[in-house]
């Protein structure tokens, strides 16, 4: 059993504070700063699989992760079974393989020599794709709920419904998922 947590990063002092995605009243403190922009969210995404933790606190965050990384992943492991994205912006590159009809090497590894690993598991296939698919459309339904590409101004670029666009993307993946072998 999967569980993906979701967390907004806020730099204070220097530090980093997490803010989880079922936190509403600090949500809505950040999304109402006149400083956050919708565009270039840092997010740290916490995934644990059976009580042990696969993505700790101990991996750097990120920006755009849902949309840049987790999101890009399954669509090009879906694609041709395996892929490596980057990770945030960091020089560290996310993995995932097929190693057989059901299970998938997933890893977060440095981008230079020596290696350093940072996250690594064997996953259950289906579960795992339907488990990140799951934690990204939650993360788009807050900002939907939020209202944070409506109420801010943005580049030309990025539609006001882009939250909506992205979870029409997440459906069309979750059915690409179904037909897996």
């Amino acid at each position: 059993m999967f569980k993906i947590s979701t967390f907004l990063v806020e730099f204070c002092s220097g530090d980093e504070r997490h803010i989880s995605l079922e936190d509403s009243l600090k949500l809505r403190e950040v999304f109402e700063h006149q400083k956050f922009t919708p565009e270039y969210i840092q997010l740290h995404v916490m995934i644990q699989y059976n009580d042990q933790i696969v993505v700790g606190n101990d991996i750097p965050s990120g920006l755009d992760l849902w949309e840049q990384t987790y999101t890009s992943a399954v669509e090009g492991y879906l694609d041709e079974r395996k892929v490596e994205i980057m990770y945030g912006i960091d020089p560290y590159i996310m993995k995932l393989k097929s190693i057989s009809n059901s299970l998938l090497e997933f890893s977060i590894e440095g981008e230079w020599e020596p290696v350093e690993v940072l996250a690594q598991a064997i996953l259950p296939e289906r579960d795992f794709l339907d488990a990140i698919l799951d934690g990204a459309e939650q993360f788009w339904k807050v900002l939907l709920e939020f209202k944070v590409f409506e109420e801010k101004e943005i580049r030309e670029s990025t539609p006001s419904d882009y939250p909506v666009q992205m979870i029409e993307e997440i459906k069309e993946l979750r059915e690409r998922v179904k037909s897996l072998n």
